[in-house]
């Protein structure tokens, strides 16, 4: 029997980082990190593109190679109650990257 899809919810978890690590693969350049995974919600695949050069949050980064990241749930897949001009299920996390060589 098919799963009833999760209702959109902006809406966030302490597991939620650690289970989108599994599986979770990172490419991108210099100036930005596409994170490939599955939410840890709905477990809908979807791909997030985060810029890395030219955003400053209000504390410093860690080193210039570490970035905190908020991710969000951008998958495609219909979710009850999404605004129309909106995307994913609601979940978001953050997830710390380290950037590996140069």
């Amino acid at each position: 029997m098919p799963r009833r899809p999760h209702p959109f919810e902006e809406i966030t978890r302490p597991t939620y980082a650690e289970a989108h690590l599994t599986g979770l693969r990172i490419e991108g350049s210099r100036h930005e990190a596409v994170l490939s995974g599955v939410c840890p919600r709905c477990e809908h695949p979807f791909q997030y593109v985060h810029p890395l050069a030219g955003f400053r949050g209000l504390r410093p980064p860690r080193s210039r190679d570490t970035y905190s990241v908020q991710v969000a749930c951008v998958c495609t897949e219909e979710h009850p109650g999404r605004p129309a001009d909106d995307e994913g299920c609601g979940a978001y996390w953050i997830l710390l990257l380290q950037r590996t060589g140069r």
